[in-house]
């Protein structure tokens, strides 16, 4: 509804819609930039990419940024029961719309703010006092996994490459960084050889500490078929998405498979990630173990009192993790 409603306002003004395509691009260029040239660098990397996304926002609607601004000068000067409250009405359907794609609570209000500061910097008046903002401390509250649902989550999906993601997350514990990290050389030894499970030799992204951990038969097998029609090189990378677009898609399966939810998505990559911790830990997995297959830094004093070869930990994960790890 806000969406059509903000299309009807815009066709209102005839005579800015008939100049859209050939001054708009350059008053966007030199607005936004003047803009961001007077902002400290680390401000304007934020607002520069909430611009952006606003820009991408506003093009389905047939604007830019620069129309936005002149739209709300132009509703301001209206008088008070001609309004039609352009600027609230965007910010709100651009919040709904940046929730939609996964965005954190604290990446919208900086974005919103972005808006808002562009509109301050051109003496616009555009106040955000009735526009529905998500609360700065966002709800985040995992779901409670067990395996048979994860099963039950996973089947939900209908691309091959990212049922693989969370496969390869809940057997591995593996955050999706380093997920999304890996490349066919990390595992071509063991996958050509059909080995599992299959060993992960590995120094975390995050804090590059060296640890192992395993992805078991299950996703094994979705990793075959994931890669099944690839062209097979040792430096491409596996997964060949953004965790942008990992965090929105599992944001569209988790309504579809629990409803809708208030904040941040509880059944996020890293909901899984956490789920692995805590079905091992219910199975009475050493801590030790767990901390390792995570990636977490264990005390030296402790690592070597758990230190095995590869065959080892193989045979370990094996026999205590991945019963528990499979649905």
């Amino acid at each position: 509804m806000l969406t059509t409603n903000f299309k009807k306002t815009a066709l209102s003004f005839p005579f800015y819609a008939g100049l859209f395509p050939l001054i708009y691009p350059l008053m966007l260029t030199t607005e936004v930039e003047e803009f961001l040239s007077a902002l400290k660098p680390g401000t304007k990397h934020v607002y520069q990419r909430g611009l952006a996304k606003f820009q991408e926002f506003l093009a389905k609607q047939g604007l830019d940024v620069a129309g936005f601004l002149s739209l709300v000068e132009e509703d301001l000067r209206r008088p008070r029961l001609e309004k039609t409250r352009v600027a609230r009405k965007t910010l709100n359907a651009f919040i709904s719309y940046l929730q939609g794609e996964g965005f954190a609570p604290k990446t919208i209000n900086a974005y919103t703010g972005a808006i808002q500061s562009l509109a301050k910097y051109y003496d616009i008046p555009l106040s955000t006092r009735y526009v529905n903002r998500p609360p700065s401390k966002a709800i985040n509250k995992k779901h409670p996994w067990i395996i048979e649902e994860i099963g039950k989550f996973v089947s939900f999906m209908d691309n091959i490459q990212y049922k693989c993601i969370a496969a390869c997350i809940v057997q591995s514990g593996l955050s999706i960084s380093d997920l999304l990290s890996l490349k066919y050389g990390d595992i071509k030894e063991e996958f050509e050889k059909d080995i599992t499970p299959l060993c992960l030799d590995l120094s975390r992204k995050k804090t590059n500490v060296p640890f192992l951990t395993f992805i078991g038969s299950w996703a094994f097998g979705m990793l075959k078929q994931h890669l099944m029609d690839s062209p097979l090189k040792d430096d491409m990378l596996i997964f060949k998405v953004t965790r942008r677009a990992v965090d929105s898609y599992f944001r569209r399966i988790g309504l579809k498979f629990g409803g809708i939810f208030r904040g941040r998505n509880p059944y996020s990559p890293h909901s899984l990630r956490a789920a692995f911790r805590t079905i091992l830990s219910d199975h009475k997995v050493d801590p030790l173990y767990i901390e390792f297959w995570m990636g977490h830094k264990v005390p030296e004093q402790q690592i070597v009192y758990v230190s095995k070869s590869r065959g080892g930990w193989r045979e370990t994960y094996r026999t205590q993790a991945e019963p528990w790890l499979t649905p």
